[in-house]
């Protein structure tokens, strides 16, 4: 028979997906922490934590435009459950983004931590730094809303980016 620590000990496992390391990390938020993502939704946030996991995870995973979420969202039954069809829409993303961003960098950090930790298990990686952590999800929110601002002025982004740095090679040929 097992004890009670144990069976704590049996019952407690890492993560092995990154689906369970962003179930982990949404569930370990507090309701007073996060900001519902309606005005509507009493405790315990089930709707909030949710759209929390799906926008963690879609950032992981390099997706980043609120449309591509909501769309996902649209798709996904257990969102059809919790808030009705088409839960949550473009804007509740942004704006939730926007209200808990500290929540969702947090919550990033530790899904890019669990993706880092299986890199360094399989050897494509020798280590990985917090602070390296901590800027790669401040990079993945800001690109999310760089995206969002793009789609929300209509403009269609088809053009590779610009290499500048000829800007700054020196040529002696062309003076002015």
């Amino acid at each position: 028979m097992m004890t009670g620590a144990s069976y704590q000990n049996f019952v407690r496992t890492t993560p092995r997906t990154l689906e369970q390391a962003v179930h982990a990390a949404a569930c370990a938020i507090k309701d007073h922490q996060i900001k519902p993502a309606t005005d509507d939704e009493p405790a315990p946030h089930a709707r909030t934590r949710a759209l929390l996991a799906l926008v963690t995870h879609c950032y992981a995973r390099q997706l980043y435009s609120s449309f591509d979420l909501a769309d996902i969202a649209a798709r996904d039954e257990d969102f059809a459950r919790l808030g009705g069809e088409g839960f949550p829409a473009a804007q509740t993303i942004r704006r939730f983004r926007g209200e808990n961003r500290e929540i969702v960098h947090g919550c990033l950090v530790r899904a890019l931590r669990f993706l880092a930790e299986q890199k360094i298990s399989l050897g494509v990686l020798t280590k990985v730094s917090e602070a390296q952590l901590a800027e790669e999800a401040h990079r993945r929110l800001i690109m999310a809303a760089f995206l969002d601002s793009v789609e929300l002025d209509g403009v269609e982004v088809t053009d590779p980016p610009v290499e500048f740095s000829y800007l700054f090679a020196k040529d002696s040929a062309h003076r002015h």
